[in-house]
């Protein structure tokens, strides 16, 4: 594969020419006037990579599965991104500029990367493939998507260029990529060989890109592959997930993010070999309380800590920190590490906190469920939970009397110490419970915003009197799902529930950050069907 003579650089020339567009906005550097096409269309997918390309580095934007440019003799594939500070985190750049302010940057979506390959025929090798030859080499250019709301191709004009980084794959993170690109391979060479005719493999094929997505850990493929009312099919494209494509973003603006973050001592490249290391740690592990596991795994802390079962699943994965989120491995492939405490009859009540909603998304009527961020989260998400149960009676009694609350403590440690480690379960959220449940979460929240019925509910006394909070605010809550109808609902998550913590505010109503929420029981039911691993 080769490219032509216009597309050929000298990487002093590239750097040369992006250090002189840092700062600059899209629509400054835009000589080739592609922002000129947002007056017939408003809708324009690609258009900030369309000004990087034409305007930038002089040439047209082609459809082809061959890198676009070469650097020096190497062959690279040019991609631009959007960044942005998550809703989250802008408390903490409030005030802050530069390289300050870079530190908070993350990964607005997912990067494409090429088409799957249906005709001629599959690639089977993959150092060789359009797939890997596009991943090889890339020059990564990041402009700050400034804003919480899907706006028009118009808008990106205003958008600056931020930064830009050459980017290759660990070994270990080839060997990922390479894992997920065997499994898709795997999949359509089984159907090719089973059926002859292109007609009779693109109608078993409907659904697999959604059948596939537990088994991907980098990468997905989007959109799902599916037959259009016109008779031809909607094709997918490799996508690196959103989760690792922030993961590449952290690591470029923070370069001391490897302090926070841990490597596990013996990585894996699939979830066929996460659940084997799983397995080994449950065999190993099972049966033992944490009055054993404590000594066994060396614990300095109290067994009674509220963390203590977290930090027993990272010391059997060898993890050097403090909290699963910490683990590399696990949050580029968007895997959640939650312990789950259950009763011996496998009852659990505690509800799963998620994500903070992006309010002004949600009340954009254009947006699709498909193209949103909460499909998008639920997509890319996986739970890997390790288990543990209680076997002793850890209710706590209150005693006025200080002696007696001392040994009534003092038991109830004893009684926590008998929880023991039954194994891990993991499981991802499939297109039927995305579809429903999901899907009805999002759609009943935007009709409240959409048609102005978003109100505020106080929490009323035997009497009918609004209950006052310790913080001085009265108890209350917007009307969005709640957990009593709803499996994926919203919730407020603050440190206090003062006025002055109500920084959210939906149709004129201030409120707590709200974030959505999984329902414990769902997680519970969801665990008992499913088998260790």
């Amino acid at each position: 594969m080769a490219v032509s003579d216009d597309r050929k650089y000298t990487k002093a020339f590239v750097d040369n020419l992006l250090k002189g567009v840092k700062g600059k906005t899209l629509g400054e550097v835009d000589s080739s006037r592609q922002f000129d096409r947002t007056a017939k269309s408003e809708k324009i997918t690609g258009i900030a990579g369309d000004v990087i390309e034409q305007s930038l580095f002089g040439y047209a934007r082609d459809s082809k599965q061959e890198c676009d440019i070469e650097i020096d003799g190497v062959l690279t594939e040019l991609k631009t991104t959007g960044v942005r500070i998550p809703k989250s985190d802008l408390p903490k750049v409030k005030g802050k500029t530069g390289a300050a302010y870079n530190l908070y940057l993350g990964a607005k979506e997912g990067i494409s990367v090429t088409g799957v390959t249906f005709e001629p025929d599959i690639q089977t090798d993959f150092n060789t493939s359009h797939f890997w030859e596009k991943l090889e080499h890339l020059l990564i250019i990041f402009y700050e998507y400034k804003s919480y709301e899907v706006v028009p191709a118009s808008a990106y004009a205003n958008f600056r260029i931020v930064d830009y980084c050459y980017n290759s794959f660990s070994e270990n993170e080839k060997g990922q990529l390479k894992n997920d690109w065997e499994i898709v391979r795997d999949y359509l060479q089984e159907v090719y060989d089973k059926y002859s005719s292109q007609d009779d493999r693109y109608e078993k094929l409907q659904g697999f890109t959604h059948e596939l997505r537990p088994y991907l850990l980098l990468i997905e493929l989007v959109p799902g592959f599916k037959k259009r009312p016109t008779g031809s099919y909607q094709k997918p494209r490799y996508r690196l997930k959103q989760t690792f494509v922030d993961h590449i973003v952290r690591g470029h603006f923070n370069k001391s993010k490897s302090d926070k973050e841990s490597q596990l001592k013996e990585s894996f490249t699939s979830f066929s070999q996460l659940d084997a290391r799983c397995q080994q740690l449950s065999r190993q592990f099972r049966g033992k309380s944490f009055t054993q596991l404590k000594q066994m795994l060396e614990i300095n802390s109290d067994i009674s800590t509220k963390d203590f079962a977290a930090q027993c699943v990272l010391k059997m994965f060898g993890a050097d920190c403090n909290r699963l989120n910490q683990i590399s491995d696990f949050t580029k492939a968007g895997i959640i590490a939650k312990t789950i405490i259950m009763t011996p009859e496998g009852k659990r009540t505690e509800d799963m906190k998620l994500k903070q909603i992006d309010f002004e998304e949600w009340a954009d009527r254009d947006v699709d469920f498909a193209e949103s961020d909460i499909y998008s989260y639920f997509c890319e998400h996986s739970f890997l939970c390790p288990i543990f149960c209680e076997r002793g009676n850890t209710r706590r009694r209150r005693f006025t009397d200080k002696h007696q609350q001392a040994i009534e403590d003092e038991r109830v440690a004893e009684e926590i110490g008998k929880t023991t480690f039954e194994g891990f379960k993991r499981f991802a959220f499939d297109e039927e419970f995305i579809e429903n449940e999901v899907k009805r979460t999002w759609k009943d929240s935007r009709v409240l915003i959409h048609q102005n019925k978003l109100k505020w509910e106080y929490v009323l006394d035997k009497n009918g009197q609004k209950i006052l909070n310790k913080s001085g605010s009265y108890r209350g809550a917007p009307n969005f799902p709640k957990s009593s109808e709803y499996n994926v609902f919203f919730r407020g998550g603050a440190n206090d529930s003062s006025e002055k913590a109500k920084t959210e505010n939906v149709n004129g109503i201030k409120m707590l950050p709200q974030f959505f929420w999984l329902k414990g029981s769902y997680v519970t039911d969801k665990l008992n069907t499913l088998p260790y691993l």
